[in-house]
């Protein structure tokens, strides 16, 4: 869940709430200024892309200084986006689950470094390799388990805990050793909300409630069981329209490893959740999570770039950056923020959003001035080259694009969607998608073949193996 929906967005209206600013920050933070920069940019990305909606929150210290939402929930109906509109928090949820066992570890109930195994019971990977090392926490939370990964997606709200929970962890068993190789795993960070479970004693959406989202002032009240109220005021999915194409509904689904990043939330939610990483497990005086273990969670683990639910960069400030992106088809969602400044940003889409905006709400949160990237230019490719990258790449089982080529263009389509999108070269392998962040480039093995798509989007490196 952590890849979004990769064709991205559209149309745009708005609704505006503003916080009380904070004053100890680095830098000369204008409020005013970041409200018109940030709402020209989503305007312009919404009507560019086609998508319907977005909604953002600004986090400086412990306030929510700025939350706004703009464009359609409902296309159909013209119903607006508000604060208040219920969206997917994809991945970015993964954070939430490693902040509940990290919890629990401060309880004394496991070890960081001890074997999953020990706490499943009944339930067990397989270890089919024979492996000197055992999954351990660190491993699942950071991706490093070895594990088979996937995820599935269902009909709404299909939910089946904990038999599904039990279900798909009973089922997991090591495609190579822990460590060997860091892979993005949901299936991982769903027997991570197993765990959850086993070691409290509570269900999923119990525990995070009262123990993660309760303290932090959040009063969304089924996050996992969406109750009758919330399913009135969330945001429909669509397929981005493109810059002249109206936004398609899609089937409304959810991912069968909810612990992973199913959850149903709104931006200012999940922004008092980044506030609290970002002031040390603190937010307006609850502590959620003592400052070490907040601390571990920013830690790479294994030489990688991913901590525990976050991906982390050191800017040339020194800096240090906590990011996620997230979504399932038809939602997206993005977190960044600065651990050093205490400043971040969350927003979510009812289709895609570029993580671009959340970059440039980050400097001007931070007091820095914001400079407009230059137009990307594209370069010409030989048709023959093109031909060469035509296929079907499988980033799971359920995320498959298919790469073609119309007159001297590369095309490209995720799954069964009614749209393409034309794929413009920064070089000979590397392509983007106009007004897009991520780009894609595409991997050729020794015999010089092409089997692999390698999509960047900036936080994260995700492969999509090419099909026979």
């Amino acid at each position: 869940m952590n890849y979004r929906n990769f064709r991205l967005i559209g149309l745009a209206c708005a609704a505006v709430l503003v916080g009380a600013p904070l004053s100890a920050q680095a830098g000369r933070f204008d409020l005013e200024k970041t409200k018109t920069i940030v709402s020209g940019l989503i305007e312009k990305a919404l009507k560019e892309r086609g998508v319907p909606s977005m909604s953002i929150a600004l986090v400086r210290g412990d306030s929510i200084v700025w939350k706004a939402a703009f464009g359609y929930a409902n296309v159909r109906t013209k119903t607006p986006a508000t604060t208040e509109t219920i969206y997917s928090t994809g991945s970015t949820f993964k954070s939430a689950t490693a902040t509940a066992l990290m919890q629990l570890q401060e309880q004394g109930k496991f070890k960081l470094d001890q074997p999953v195994n020990q706490y499943l019971g009944d339930v067990q990977i397989q270890d089919r390799l024979q492996s000197e090392k055992a999954v351990t926490f660190r491993h699942m939370l950071s991706h490093w388990s070895g594990l088979i990964a996937g995820a599935a997606t269902k009909p709404l709200w299909g939910r089946e805990l904990p038999k599904s929970l039990d279900k798909m962890v009973s089922g997991l068993y090591s495609v190579r050793a822990p460590e060997a190789k860091w892979e993005y795993n949901n299936f991982a960070f769903g027997m991570a909300g197993l765990l959850v479970e086993k070691i409290s004693g509570m269900e999923y959406e119990k525990y995070m409630v009262e123990n993660v989202l309760k303290p932090l002032g959040i009063t969304t009240p089924h996050p996992v069981y969406p109750s009758a109220e919330m399913v009135e005021v969330m945001a429909l999915p669509y397929s981005a329209g493109g810059p002249t194409g109206k936004p398609q509904p899609v089937a409304q689904v959810h991912f069968d490893v909810y612990p992973a990043g199913d959850i149903y939330l709104t931006a200012e939610d999940m922004a008092r959740f980044l506030a609290m990483h970002l002031n040390g497990g603190v937010f307006q005086g609850h502590r959620i999570l003592s400052e070490a273990s907040v601390k571990t969670m920013h830690e790479p683990q294994f030489g990688g770039t991913y901590a525990f639910g976050f991906s982390v960069k050191k800017e040339a400030n020194g800096h240090t950056i906590i990011s996620h992106s997230g979504g399932i088809p038809g939602q997206s969602s993005y977190m960044v923020g600065d651990v050093d400044a205490k400043v971040g940003v969350y927003f979510m889409s009812n289709s895609g959003g570029p993580p671009s905006i959340a970059e440039a709400a980050l400097k001007l949160l931070r007091g820095e001035e914001y400079v407009p990237p230059p137009e990307r230019k594209s370069i010409a490719v030989d048709p023959a080259v093109l031909d060469t990258y035509v296929g079907t790449y499988e980033l799971t089982p359920d995320v498959v694009f298919t790469v073609s080529r119309v007159g001297r263009s590369l095309m490209l389509q995720q799954g069964d969607a009614p749209t393409k999108s034309e794929l413009l070269a920064d070089s000979p392998t590397t392509f983007y998608i106009k007004g897009q962040d991520f780009t894609l480039t595409f991997v050729a093995n020794a015999a010089g073949a092409i089997e692999k798509i390698v999509l960047d989007t900036g936080s994260d490196k995700l492969d999509a193996k090419r099909r026979k």
